[in-house]
């Protein structure tokens, strides 16, 4: 396979579909009664997560790839996982002294608060190894954030893995590499569904990141079938993405397929296929980088740990004073975003400086 120098291209929509995925997350943690129309979108926020992680694998094979053609077949691990380390690491710890220090000021200011769930073990919370503990126990822990950063733990478990498969194998095996992670992913599901076990690790979720892998492979790779997809009228590739919101709403509410293992399967195709729509530079499903959903979708990393930190608050101070949910949600979402600026900026922007150093 020839090495010939690729720059990184910046990808339009994705921001946007973040923020979209985000928006089904915090829709299913907030106080929707089954009677508002919302519920619809409120009932699996697991949806979300699985799109973010095919994004992720779409983005993470993507730079790696590049990397691997830029550097005639080698890959910068150290460069690869210290750039990571300063996306993902300052925010998480701060979450986590957060997350530590909760209960103390609770109980200082003669607030009360659940006791649902598990005491956290800050062991496994400091090691991006909380995934484990809830799938032990079978419940969250009982101190928010943590209750969501699972997936963040999957996350980084995937980007260890991911960067030492890359660095290992070959550009003309990343095919190999791409189906092997699906078929195994889908065999570890059969076994957790036959043990009664819970699917919140790597191997159970690694065909998420794998099928986002496959549209990135083919947009380096398969210049061929990118031209053919930029044949297709945009208004196809916009019913399309209507079209998978469709199809998560029934999934969601209608229960029409019943197999985990179905579910994750069809969702991880049509989120892959919406990738794919929006690749190249014509006739593409887009949402324009200086919309609102963009905008937001900069700071989806805060808004995920942060926003069940504010439902949380606002449900009590809601119940307490008979609050009308919509003005919960409101609230809840307006400080999620608004802490959210402020820490991307504030907080998160001083760390990621540094990546150009790296």
């Amino acid at each position: 396979m020839n090495f010939i120098k690729k720059d990184r291209v910046h990808f339009h929509t994705f921001d946007s579909l973040r923020f979209l995925s985000f928006l089904l997350v915090f829709l299913h943690h907030s106080p929707i009664p089954k009677d508002s129309f919302l519920h619809y979108f409120a009932k699996e926020g697991g949806i979300g997560v699985s799109f973010f992680f095919v994004l992720s694998g779409f983005l993470i094979t993507y730079i790696l790839i590049v990397e691997k053609i830029n550097a005639h077949g080698k890959i910068d691990l150290k460069k690869f996982f210290i750039r990571r380390i300063l996306r993902i690491w300052p925010l998480y710890y701060a979450m986590v002294v957060l997350a530590f220090c909760t209960p103390f000021v609770l109980d200082f200011f003669h607030i009360s608060y659940s006791n649902e769930g598990y005491e956290p073990n800050w062991f496994f919370t400091l090691t991006f190894l909380e995934n484990y503990m809830q799938m032990w126990t079978g419940t969250f822990p009982n101190v928010s954030p943590l209750n969501v950063i699972w997936s963040l733990c999957i996350e980084e478990h995937f980007y260890i893995f991911w960067g030492l498969a890359f660095y290992w194998i070959s550009l003309k095996n990343i095919p190999k590499l791409l189906l092997g992670c699906i078929i195994f992913s889908f065999v570890m599901q059969a076994v957790y569904q036959h043990y009664g076990i819970i699917t919140l690790d790597l191997f159970t979720n690694i065909h998420y990141f794998a099928f986002g892998g496959i549209p990135a492979y083919i947009f380096v790779f398969r210049k061929n079938i990118i031209k053919k997809l930029e044949q297709i009228p945009a208004i196809y590739k916009y019913f399309y993405a209507l079209s998978v919101l469709t199809i998560i709403v029934l999934t969601a509410n209608a229960r029409i397929i019943f197999d985990p293992k179905a579910i994750s399967f069809l969702l991880s195709i049509l989120f892959s296929g919406l990738i794919l729509s929006t690749l190249g530079t014509k006739n593409v499903f887009k949402i324009s980088d200086t919309s609102i959903l963009a905008k937001l979708g900069k700071y989806t990393y805060a808004l995920y740990l942060l926003h069940t930190i504010f439902i949380m608050l606002f449900v009590k101070i809601g119940n307490r004073f008979e609050w009308n949910w919509i003005i919960i949600v409101l609230l809840s979402f307006i400080f999620s975003v608004v802490f959210s600026m402020l820490s991307y900026h504030l907080f998160e922007k001083q760390f990621l400086k540094l990546k150009s150093r790296v």
